[in-house]
């Protein structure tokens, strides 16, 4: 129970789930796979299957791990199972005034294990700070069926390698997860969002000179041609803040709409895109410097994180264009949606300088030895 005795949220796990006995079948599973050699592909509920390419592989479902280990609202820390979806540890956050400060993009279905191992944070993220940063603690089996566990559920500095943050974007690459323990923030006390119609550079260079802090920025995404600028905190912090911007206000239900479909990539401007000099549009996500100037690749650009992330529709042959682009500007581009299998590969395994690969590779082999989980998805097999 919560150390607040009047507080009802120290929720327990799901009574039907025999941990024990489904973690035992699972480490079978996996020394019956190193065994036969045989290749492993880990899934929670299937929502994010075809991201980053398709892996070769039977499928090791994590989808029955479901639950809340412990919840200390006091504390703003809670402890999940890796199948517990998203959606049902945001309801019960909300009940005691909290949330998930990183704002996971998630489509229906998604699961707390799948979004720390995709390691995707939305329009909050330069804000509150990176799924990374609220990552505490992890539970996983490693390739030889190991039940290791990493990290903690306080908020405090880590003694020696912080090995729990590997897990966040680590695409299954080094097993499946089990628990996941994260840090929570509470809601503020009001959000608002001002819509400014400025081109792409009046945008940026508006994003730049903007202050952060308590009562400012919480999001500011350009896209058709508007700057969207989020604010949180107290009431009169926010009402003086985006007075100051000008622009229109939106009513809180459009603002709420906006925010989540371009957090959860349902906004128009991730529809695919029409073919472009009769080659298929790809959606590119590059990474760069928030001051990085305006791109001039591809059909249709948004641009997120203040600056930092520009979304860009674009066919597969812009990806030099976009990765010298990119590189210029101290970032990097990745291959989002709607690239084939191979596509993926070619733009995952030529991300990577050789010094970054090894690292990524010599990581591999500690945890995952005979290679049977995902192989090819982030780099070559060695």
């Amino acid at each position: 129970m919560s150390k607040n005795q009047n507080n009802t949220c120290a929720i327990a796990p799901i009574e039907d789930f025999d941990g024990a006995a489904w973690l035992t079948s699972l480490q079978e599973r996996i020394r019956s796979a190193v065994h036969l050699g045989q290749l492993l592909r880990i899934e929670g509920n299937g929502t994010r299957g075809q991201e980053h390419g398709v892996t070769a592989g039977a499928t090791l479902s994590l989808a029955a791990c479901q639950g809340i280990v412990q919840y200390e609202p006091d504390d703003l820390v809670i402890t999940v199972r890796a199948g517990t979806p998203v959606a049902e540890v945001q309801r019960i956050l909300a009940l005691q005034g909290q949330m998930l400060g990183f704002e996971p993009p998630l489509q229906a279905g998604s699961t707390i294990g799948g979004t720390v191992a995709l390691g995707w944070s939305g329009p909050r993220r330069p804000f509150a700070g990176a799924l990374r940063d609220h990552l505490l603690g992890v539970r996983m089996l490693d390739g030889l069926g190991r039940d290791l566990r990493f990290g903690g559920q306080v908020v405090k500095n880590v003694a020696g390698f912080d090995v729990a943050r590997l897990m966040a974007g680590s695409l299954g690459l080094l097993g499946p997860l089990l628990e996941v323990s994260l840090r929570v923030i509470p809601c503020p006390a009001v959000e608002k969002t001002t819509v400014l119609a400025l081109d792409a550079a009046a945008a940026l260079a508006l994003m730049q000179r903007l202050p952060t802090g308590p009562g400012l920025l919480s999001g500011a995404v350009h896209v058709d041609g508007s700057l969207y600028l989020r604010s949180a905190g107290s009431f009169e912090c926010v009402d003086a803040f985006l007075r100051r911007q000008g622009g229109t206000l939106l009513e809180q239900h459009s603002s709420e709409a906006f925010w989540q479909g371009f957090a959860h990539q349902t906004h128009r401007f991730f529809f695919p895109s029409a073919a472009r000099h009769g080659q298929p549009m790809r959606l590119w996500r590059v990474s760069v410097r928030p001051g990085s100037p305006v791109m001039d690749i591809g059909a249709a650009t948004a641009i997120d994180w203040a600056g930092a992330v520009r979304w860009v529709w674009a066919p597969m042959s812009a990806y030099p264009a976009l990765k010298q682009w990119a590189t210029a500007h101290g970032g990097h581009v990745a291959l989002w949606r709607h690239g084939t299998r191979q596509e993926h590969e070619t733009v995952l395994q030529a991300a990577m300088a050789p010094v970054l690969l090894d690292v990524h590779r010599r990581i591999k082999q500690v945890f995952d030895p005979h290679g049977i989980f995902h192989p090819g998805r982030m780099f070559a097999p060695c």
